[in-house]
């Protein structure tokens, strides 16, 4: 053999251990689905990456065209095909979309399909390469629905907080229209008088919507601000209990209030009987013509509040979004409200350093427990 003779077999055999080399490679890859096809569009070899990828074993897929991993959907607009003839017309075509596994589930996919032409410039084949990219895909969906969460979250915050304000002053003015008429009761017709009574209970209704809409723009702005002082929390909730009773009376509720003794302590007193009253009230709504009993409890540094009443108790759904905004027990249409006086309520025991806590009793009805510690005092800046 001439020295060129060995000279050509060295070069061929590198040619060929580098072209092994190539296919070891290329078949190694498992992340990408990297394949050939023939000038017509079906499959001609078969790497690791695409049996992961698509689920077909080289024996099964060889000689298939490409349309078996498409949509019917995209076959019947013929993207398939149009996607090699814009390859073989520019060379290379990149797409996404959904493609089909051999189970029939479908992928989210990057594909970059090729061109492969020889020396003269004939075509004589394609190299396609598909990436899985279905979990990406996801997380981006994820992503934006969570952007669009925020955006509407941030919109309907600040419609709550200017809607309440705005409601704020002309409601001020009707209240104060209203209670100077009713102060005047002894000289009105009494079916007037009556309904002066009924427009006084809707505006202090209104007023009370109103001003839980200012709780939550507070609390979500950081504006909403603890006053703490220093008083006996059990002498303030019976004083409390008893300005209920008549209203618990009325929905056939009799309500009692037991305490283990004095209970002094440092806590914001308005916000505290916000929070009691919202318990009371929740439970004379939910549970009428049922007992309601509230009972305040002080042991190891720490006092306990109850309101227990003997109505249908709480599905598993509402103890899981209970103390959400806007989270409800029961259907509007059911008992009416707006669904934030809980949340209201969890917000500002937390910012007492305390929690709030709902259950069910295994005697029937539902129990509300705040927890709140004796001694520290809650912080008197906004929360």
């Amino acid at each position: 053999m001439s020295v060129t003779e060995e000279k050509l077999e060295e070069t061929r055999r590198e040619l060929i251990e580098a072209d092994d080399r190539m296919r070891l490679v290329v078949d190694s890859i498992r992340d990408y689905a990297i394949f050939m096809l023939d000038e017509s569009g079906h499959v001609a070899t078969w790497n690791t990456g695409a049996r992961l990828t698509k689920g077909y074993l080289a024996t099964e897929i060889i000689g298939k065209h490409i349309e078996t991993f498409y949509t019917l959907e995209d076959r019947e607009r013929g993207l398939p095909r149009r996607l090699l003839a814009q390859a073989e017309a520019e060379g290379r075509v990149e797409s996404e979309g959904w493609r089909l596994r051999k189970d029939g589930s479908r992928f989210w996919a990057d594909v970059i399909i090729t061109a492969l032409r020889d020396s003269e410039g004939k075509l004589i084949g394609f190299a396609k390469v598909t990436r899985d990219l279905t979990e990406k895909r996801r997380a981006d969906e994820e992503r934006l629905r969570l952007i669009r969460a925020e955006a509407a979250a941030r919109i309907k915050d600040e419609f709550l907080s200017i809607a309440s304000h705005e409601l704020k002053t002309p409601l001020t003015a009707l209240k104060l229209q209203i209670d100077s008429l009713r102060h005047q009761t002894d000289s009105l017709d009494p079916r007037l008088a009556k309904k002066v009574e009924r427009a006084a209970c809707g505006a202090d209704r209104l007023n009370g919507l109103v001003e839980s809409l200012l709780d939550v723009s507070r609390i979500e702005s950081g504006g909403l601000t603890l006053h703490p002082e220093r008083y006996d929390l059990s002498d303030a909730i019976k004083t409390l209990v008893e300005s209920l009773r008549l209203t618990a009376a009325k929905a056939g509720c009799s309500l009692t209030f037991e305490s283990s003794g004095a209970c002094v302590g440092v806590w914001d007193r308005v916000r505290l009987e916000q929070v009691v009253s919202n318990l009371i009230e929740n439970a004379i709504k939910y549970a009428a013509g049922k007992p309601i009993q509230v009972s305040l409890l002080k042991k190891d540094g720490e006092v306990a509040l109850a309101v227990s009443d003997q109505g249908p108790g709480l599905t598993d759904a509402a103890l899981s979004k209970l103390f959400d905004r806007f989270g409800r027990a029961a259907p509007t249409h059911h008992y009416g409200g707006l669904g934030i006086g809980l949340y209201i309520s969890h917000e500002i025991i937390a910012a007492h350093g305390g929690t709030i806590a709902a259950e069910n009793r295994s005697s029937g009805g539902a129990r509300f427990t705040v927890r709140m510690p004796l001694e520290e005092q809650p912080t008197s800046a906004a929360v």
